[in-house]
C-alpha cells in the first residue's frame, strides 16, 4: 500500500476526475490524500507520501519542488490538465520543453502529438511519458456519463422553460481583463510560467495580446446579445471560463438585455459536461468545449467574427462551422434550430480530431492512468525521509485542515469577500478551489459506480 497526495487546480472541473482515480486507486489497495495545487509542501510531514501528482512544473519553483520531493524518496507523477493547445506555436511550451523535468517518474500525455514534445526535452527519459488519453473526458462515455444532470432539473435549477431549445456560449476570453487593468500581474505571469517570449514572437507581447482578446469580447458578446434579443423562444447561456472576469459578464448582461435577462443563465460554476448535455447548439472561439460538445454530437459554430482574432485554430474549427459575421452565425442558428444536423464532413473532422488528440476515446483514460500508477508502485516504493517542519510549517498546515483551507481562502479572497460569502480573487475569478464537501460529493456520487464497473 502507498500513500499518494493528489495535487487539483484551481479549476474545480478536476475534481470530479481525481475522485474517480482516488477510487480506484484506493480499491488497489493505496491511501489517497487531496491538497490543493501550491500548498503540498504543507501536508508533507503529515501524509508521508510515497508518491505525490501534480499538473504542472512550468516555474523554477516548481522544478525545485519536485526535485526536493525526489531527493526525499517521494515518487512524482505530471498528470496535465491542459494536452491539446489550440495553438500550434504553444505546444512546446504547454508540453514543458523549457521545463526542467529532473525528478518526475511518469509525466502523463493526452495524446501522441504532446508526447513526442515532451520526449524531445533531455531532462526525462523517454520511458516515462506515457499516453492515457484525456481523463476528464472519460464523463462524456459510459459509466461516468450516467453523473450527468438531466435537462429538466437542469431547467429546474436556473429557471428556464424545459420547454425550449438551449444555445449555449462558451466564453475564453482570459486575457481582456489585463487590456485595462493588472498588466504587471500578467507581465509577471508570463514570465514565471515562460511563455512571455513566444507572446514576443508571435503576437507583440502579453499586453497586445490582452489588447486583442479584449477586442474580440466585445465583438463577439455583442453578437451573442445580438442573437438573444433575436431569438425570444430560445433559453440562453453564457458559460464563462473559469480563469475569466467574471463580473464583466454579469455588468453587460444587466445593462444590455434588461427583461430578456430572464432567459439567459451566466454560469461560474457549473460542470461543463452538465452544461453541454443540455445544450442544443453551441458558440465558441477555438475552445476545448467545442471538442467536448462533438463528443455529445452537438452542433458548434466557431465564431470567428473578428477579423483581427489571433486565437484561432482550423485544428480546433474543423468539426464546426465556421463563421464570420453575425448574419452567417443567425443563419446556422436557424438551419440547427429548424432540425438541420451536423454534415457527414464535419462528423468525419470531428472523428479525426479526437482519434488524433485523445487518444483512446473509450472512458477508460483514467483507468489506464491508474494502472501505471499501481505497476510503477509494485515493488518501487522507496524509503521516504522528510526533513522536520519547523513551526511555521506546522501551524500552516493545522489552520488549513481545521478550516477547510479558510487560511488560503483569506489569501486569495480577502476578509471582507469571505464575510460577504463573495469568493472572487483579485482577477474576478469566482471561487475555482476545492473544498472537502466537493471531495465527499463526488466520493458519494462515484462510489456505486466504482464498485459496479471499476
Amino acid at each position: 500500500m502507498a500513500n499518494i497526495l493528489i495535487s487539483i487546480d484551481h479549476k474545480w472541473r478536476d475534481v470530479p476526475g481525481n475522485v474517480y482515480a482516488a477510487l480506484l486507486l484506493e480499491r488497489l489497495g493505496h491511501k489517497v490524500t487531496f491538497v490543493r495545487n501550491g500548498l503540498e509542501k504543507y501536508f508533507l510531514s503529515e501524509v508521508k507520501p510515497n508518491l505525490v501528482i501534480l499538473i504542472h512544473v512550468h516555474e523554477k519553483s516548481r522544478q525545485k519542488f519536485v526535485q526536493e520531493l525526489s531527493s526525499m524518496g517521494i515518487l512524482v507523477v505530471l498528470m496535465p490538465t491542459e494536452g491539446m493547445p489550440t495553438l500550434e506555436k504553444y505546444r512546446r511550451f504547454d508540453a514543458g520543453i523549457l521545463a526542467d523535468f529532473t525528478g518526475v517518474d511518469i509525466h502523463f500525455a493526452w495524446n501522441e502529438v504532446m508526447a513526442r514534445i515532451v520526449r524531445e526535452n533531455e531532462t526525462i527519459d523517454d520511458k516515462k511519458v506515457l499516453v492515457t488519453g484525456v481523463p476528464r473526458f472519460d464523463f462524456y462515455t459510459n459509466p461516468l456519463s450516467s453523473t450527468l444532470m438531466s435537462k429538466k432539473k437542469f431547467c429546474d435549477l436556473y429557471e428556464f422553460n424545459n420547454e425550449l431549445p438551449i444555445i449555449t456560449f462558451a466564453t475564453n476570453f482570459t486575457q481582456a481583463i489585463f487590456h485595462t487593468q493588472k498588466q504587471d500581474f500578467l507581465l509577471n505571469d508570463a514570465d514565471n510560467l515562460g511563455y512571455k517570449d513566444i507572446m514576443e514572437e508571435l503576437h507583440g507581447g502579453p499586453i497586445e495580446v490582452a489588447r486583442r482578446d479584449y477586442e474580440s469580447r466585445e465583438i463577439l458578446i455583442d453578437a451573442f446579445v445580438k442573437l438573444v434579443k433575436a431569438k425570444p423562444d430560445v433559453n440562453f447561456i453564457l458559460k464563462a471560463h473559469p480563469s475569466e472576469d467574471h463580473q464583466y459578464y454579469h455588468d453587460v448582461f444587466s445593462k444590455l438585455l434588461d427583461s430578456d435577462i430572464s432567459r439567459v443563465a451566466i454560469i461560474t460554476t457549473a460542470y461543463i459536461w452538465d452544461v453541454l448535455n443540455v445544450t442544443d447548439i453551441l458558440l465558441k472561439r477555438s475552445c476545448t468545449t467545442g471538442i467536448e460538445a462533438w463528443m455529445l454530437g452537438k452542433p458548434t459554430i466557431e465564431m470567428k467574427i473578428n477579423p483581427d482574432e489571433w486565437y484561432f485554430s482550423e485544428e480546433h474549427a474543423s468539426g464546426s462551422n465556421v463563421i464570420s459575421t453575425y448574419n452567417e452565425m443567425e443563419k446556422l442558428v436557424n438551419d440547427y434550430l429548424s432540425g438541420k444536423s451536423v454534415s457527414d464532413d464535419l462528423l468525419k473532422a470531428r472523428k479525426n480530431f479526437i482519434t488524433t488528440w485523445c487518444f483512446k476515446h473509450d472512458g477508460k483514460s483514467t483507468q489506464r492512468m491508474v494502472s501505471y500508477i499501481n505497476d510503477m508502485l509494485q515493488g518501487n516504493l522507496k524509503n521516504v525521509i522528510i526533513p522536520r517542519s519547523s513551526i511555521k510549517t506546522k501551524l500552516i498546515r493545522l489552520l488549513l485542515g481545521i478550516g477547510d483551507y479558510l487560511v488560503h481562502d483569506l489569501r486569495v479572497y480577502g476578509l471582507n469577500n469571505i464575510l460577504k460569502k463573495i469568493y472572487v480573487d483579485e482577477l474576478g475569478r469566482e471561487d475555482k478551489y476545492m473544498h472537502k464537501k466537493d471531495i465527499e460529493n463526488w466520493r458519494v456520487k462515484l462510489k456505486d459506480i466504482v464498485k459496479e464497473n471499476g
